[in-house]
């Protein structure tokens, strides 16, 4: 299956899972009210007519559909409730100090100076002339 299949499938799978097909249709009517009521008064008073309450069929329609689907998903009720489980934290670190030593290092990480190389080369140096 090609990737442009597979995209546009899986968006119209998130556009029905989400419930926005309804807002495309209430977008959808909008456009045809504002488009019949320019045809006999300017386009401002005819979007302000759009929107002052008065719904047409679709209007009704995707009222009905919302409200439908608003009773039918009933609430999810979950085992834990009130509680927050956080899943795969970080183990807190442990700090230990060698004795007589005032350094505290991480018990999980090697020491800084067992980390640091030696460098390759001595460095260059600067000869002011």
């Amino acid at each position: 299956m090609s990737r442009r299949i597979q995209v546009s499938v899986v968006l119209f799978l998130c556009v029905i899972a989400t419930g926005a097909q309804w807002d495309l249709v209430q977008v959808f009517a909008w456009g045809r009210m504002v488009m019949d009521h320019s045809r006999t008064m300017p386009l401002q008073q005819a979007v302000t007519k759009t929107f002052d309450g008065e719904m047409c069929p679709i209007c009704c329609m995707v009222a009905k559909a919302k409200q439908q689907e608003k009773s039918h998903s009933a609430p999810v009720k979950s085992a834990v409730s009130g509680k927050v489980l956080l899943f795969f934290q970080a183990a807190p670190a442990v700090f230990v100090a060698e004795p007589g030593s005032t350094t505290w290092l991480r018990a999980d990480r090697p020491p800084l100076d067992e980390l640091r190389r030696a460098p390759l080369v001595p460095p260059p140096k600067f000869n002011v002339g």
